[in-house]
């Protein structure tokens, strides 16, 4: 399995995802709005992408499915940030003039869900396609890397296994005895010690 599929590599491919998506919508909604957004919804909305990308991130990741990811945290990071912001003071003071102090707090609870402009969502959205194009080529990168590690590893431990412990069925090499030649004239002395060995048999006749 790869190193990339671990509950390790998935934590951290699953965070890196998560805290760039939830980093691009604090930026575009101080970007429109002009104020961060509250630390407590900012918390919940970095764990709950955390949840999603980890379940989403059991094997690699195609291009398509980060884009969905990506765009499906930032519409629910926009919708969160525009329901726990802040009326505008401007729009807050003039409608205490104009209705005076009773509705202040009907003018307050209106939401704003397209803060900048049709302009501003654009630039959000391209910019979330961008940044799925990026972490796409970081996920193809990084799976590429583990494999080719992961494969490097077990060539090198086989190698290891091999070098340390013999194969149990390899015979060993037979000993063979040199046969040596005795010198010239030594051999001429052997040839005479024949003739003087006596062989047991029947004795001699005496001569008639």
């Amino acid at each position: 399995m790869s190193w990339a599929a671990t509950p390790a590599g998935r934590g951290v491919r699953a965070s890196a995802l998560a805290v760039m998506a939830v980093t691009l919508a604090v930026a575009a909604h101080l970007a429109a709005c002009g104020e961060p957004p509250s630390l407590p919804v900012t918390g919940c909305g970095v764990a709950l992408a955390f949840r999603v990308c980890w379940g989403c991130s059991g094997r690699r990741m195609s291009l398509r499915r980060i884009a969905g990811l990506v765009t499906t945290v930032q519409a629910g990071l926009h919708l969160a940030f525009a329901m726990t912001a802040r009326p505008a003071h401007g729009a807050a003071s003039h409608h205490h003039s104009a209705a005076g102090p009773a509705d202040l707090s009907d003018g307050a609870a209106g939401i704003d869900l397209l803060p900048g402009g049709p302009r501003m969502a654009l630039a959000h959205l391209c910019a979330a396609l961008l940044l799925s194009w990026w972490l796409a080529a970081g996920e193809r990168l990084l799976w590429r890397i583990a494999r080719r590690t992961a494969a490097v590893a077990r060539r090198a431990a086989v190698h290891l296994r091999r070098r340390l412990r013999p194969p149990a069925g390899r015979p060993l090499p037979a000993q063979t005895v040199r046969w040596c030649r005795p010198p010239a004239g030594r051999a001429h002395a052997l040839a005479q010690l024949v003739h003087l060995v006596v062989r047991r048999g029947p004795p001699d006749p005496a001569p008639a």
